[in-house]
């Protein structure tokens, strides 16, 4: 399903992309305003969802510096993506980024309303295709994270997240209809977190230098509404290396290690559009992960740039089933068109090779 939806978006994409620059060149050509605003329409079709439409775009603007001799604060950034499908399926998600004035704060959070269908495989690193079964649900998820700046580019601040997953359907009588996986039923998450973060990047959307490093912990407990008991914690490290003029290495290393009573939506997850790029969105979870990438951004022709990359990782419940014949790998390339070159808005189209998978990206801004 993620291929073949893929694949439709691409083509729209293609077909409009003349249009878009010429209406994307004259609203954002004038960079003094600090803001612009990209749109971009989508339509497809999966067997899944028969037809579709909707639209993704991106919202960015700079906040204000008290004096002149203060650097202007970064870029901040709404994202939102909206769909609609002939079978009455909706998507709505947004994530936004916002430095206060000075960047004396850093807000960002999630929203999103999601009643698509999904694909389990099982739990573990060996699972099959031939383990998949299909299942349905509605998700709601809010996430709201807010930091305080304590010395250069050091922020710490607390997180809330809150997610409700609920009207499951099964499709095929497999481990999900027997009762035997956590929150095959859904439930109502709720957590309070520690969010800890060093960010050095001369740009938040797309960075040509400096580091960012997170933590954060999330404590997931029924004393604040919750229906689960488990906590979360996650590491990341990106760094972004100007080799040469326009030419980029960035890396990305991610942990993610659950503990307790942890459902399987919640389970750390090899696949998708981010990390290790060229599985199907879920194709591997259990209740740790760790990885590591590196992608080469290079110049290619006027708005154009070009991509390659490059991954290993894995999920585990036990650090001795971490084993280097069964690694998870992932290779491919890519494409990108500047929507606005000064600000380094780009639209992403992405190919990757996995361990006997392949998979098409489409999206908005990089992985990483």
């Amino acid at each position: 399903m993620e291929q073949a939806m893929a694949k439709r978006r691409l083509t729209c994409f293609l077909l409009l992309l003349a249009a878009l620059h010429s209406r994307a060149a004259e609203s954002v050509a004038d960079t003094s305003k600090d803001q612009g605003l990209t749109l971009i329409p989508l339509f497809y079709y999966t067997p899944d969802t028969r037809f579709a439409l909707g639209a993704a775009g991106v919202f960015y603007f700079r906040t204000k510096s008290s004096r002149d001799s203060l650097p202007k604060p970064r870029l901040s950034y709404v994202q939102a993506l909206a769909d609609y499908t002939q079978n009455k399926q909706l998507d709505l998600w947004a994530v936004w980024s916002v430095f206060t004035n000075n960047e004396d704060y850093l807000l960002r959070g999630e929203m999103r309303y999601r009643n698509f269908p999904d694909r389990f495989y099982g739990i573990g690193n060996r699972s099959s295709d031939e383990d998949m079964e299909r299942y349905y649900y509605d998700l709601m998820s809010f996430k709201a994270l807010f930091m305080k700046r304590f010395g250069r580019n050091l922020f710490a601040g607390l997180d809330y997240h809150l997610r409700r997953e609920y009207n499951f359907e099964y499709y095929d009588n497999k481990n999900l209809v027997d009762g035997t996986v956590p929150g095959y039923q859904g439930g109502v998450g709720s957590a309070l977190g520690i969010v800890v973060s060093k960010d050095s990047r001369d740009n938040v959307v797309n960075a040509y230098k400096g580091q960012f490093f997170e933590f954060s912990s999330y404590f997931f407990n029924n004393a604040w509404g919750g229906t689960f008991n488990f906590t979360a914690l996650n590491g990341l490290h990106n760094t972004y290396t100007e080799l040469r003029p326009g030419w980029i290495l960035a890396t990305n290393s991610r942990i993610n290690l659950n503990f307790g009573e942890v459902p399987f939506l919640d389970m750390a997850k090899v696949g998708g559009e981010e990390m290790l790029r060229g599985y199907a969105a879920n194709r591997y979870r259990d209740h740790h992960f760790v990885g590591s990438q590196a992608e080469l951004r290079m110049p290619l022709y006027r708005r154009f740039r070009a991509v390659a990359f490059a991954g290993l990782g894995e999920v585990f419940r036990q650090p001795s089933q971490v084993q280097w014949t069964n690694l998870k790998y992932s290779v491919g390339g890519g494409l990108r068109y500047a929507m606005n070159e000064s600000e380094r808005v780009n639209i992403r189209l992405d190919y990757g090779l996995g361990r006997g998978s392949s998979s098409f990206y489409f999206s908005v801004t990089e992985a990483f």
